[in-house]
């Protein structure tokens, strides 16, 4: 009775999950305007507060200013001077474009990687603490430091991200320790410089999804250490954002000059859904990339493009009334 039971339960969440699939592949995508100038609309960090308001940031190429704006409950976009008293801000950094930041679980320290792949944390705006160069360098590429896009959170605190030949790094924001794991990114044999982490996300039982520069999918599990190559669901490079939504994976992917196209990962199924190219409701292509993505409370996602008319985007999946 008992293995019964549990065949009828997988067979209904594998129902919910092709049903969910089957929902989001016609997706289109709501496009919400930013009401500032062309070069001042590139979104590079979506935030949602405990209060259920979305903070953005914005930032200009060439220098460490930007803008900050918040997403109202009927998804209204109002620019304001500074980000809530709780969360910390380091203008040289959030505003800063070419480098890969994030915020502890307490949002008062800012963990990010410089321009070299040197790992610092900041308490305040100053210099910050450096704590170790993490990044390798890329042949034939003048200063091509491996520098990873993204940093990913588990339940407890702790912070990943990848460095050189794509080896996985564990950092503590409060006790600062750094350590070098033994879990590597996926690469094709002589591509290792090229494995840097460009995008991850966090599944409902602690799995971390992670997204390579050469378009691989991997999952990670923090309390074993163990990575595993989950495949490469596009022909493109690149893996401009994942989050994790409704159960499954929902990725973006392909270069910057190319047309984003879209995914589906399932962990049920454990299989690709692959989609196509982004459009907007008007059925026109999108042909920027995407900046980032963030799954909200409330059941939408929300990302941005980039580009001198970068703009965010809502994606709702829920049936319509």
């Amino acid at each position: 009775m008992r293995k019964i039971s549990f065949i009828v339960f997988s067979i209904l969440l594998i129902t919910f999950s092709s049903i969910f699939c089957e929902e989001i592949i016609n997706f289109a995508l709501d496009i919400l305007n930013l009401p500032f100038p062309p070069y001042q609309r590139n979104v590079v960090k979506l935030i949602e507060a405990p209060n259920g308001l979305i903070y953005g940031i914005t930032s200009a190429p060439g220098n460490s200013s930007g803008r900050i704006f918040v997403i109202d409950k009927n998804y209204k976009t109002h620019e304001i001077n500074r980000l809530p008293d709780d969360v910390l801000q380091v203008d040289s950094v959030i505003f800063n474009p070419d480098i890969t930041w994030t915020w502890d679980k307490t949002r008062r320290k800012i963990i990010a990687l410089d321009k070299s792949g040197t790992l610092k944390v900041y308490d305040k705006n100053g210099p910050g603490k450096e704590i170790l160069k993490i990044a390798g360098t890329r042949p034939y590429e003048p200063q091509g430091f491996q520098i990873s896009r993204a940093f990913v959170q588990d339940t407890t605190g702790n912070l990943y991200t990848a460095g050189k030949d794509g080896i996985m790094f564990k950092f503590n924001p409060e006790t600062l320790e750094i350590k070098k794991l033994q879990a590597k990114l996926p690469a094709i044999k002589g591509r290792e410089p090229w494995a840097s982490l460009d995008a991850a996300t966090v599944g409902n039982d602690g799995t971390i999804y992670l997204g390579t520069f050469d378009g691989y999918i991997a999952s990670f599990n923090p309390e074993t250490g163990t990575l595993i190559n989950l495949g490469k669901p596009l022909r493109q490079q690149r893996i401009q954002s994942l989050v994790f939504f409704n159960g499954i994976v929902f990725g973006i992917g392909g270069e910057s000059d190319g047309l984003a196209r879209w995914f589906i990962y399932d962990p049920l199924t454990k299989g690709f859904n692959l989609g196509g190219t982004l459009k907007k409701k008007e059925n026109k292509l999108i042909y920027e990339p995407v900046n980032t993505m963030i799954a909200t409370n409330k059941g939408v996602i929300i990302g941005s493009f980039s580009g001198r008319l970068g703009s965010l985007f809502i994606i709702k999946t829920e049936k319509e009334k």
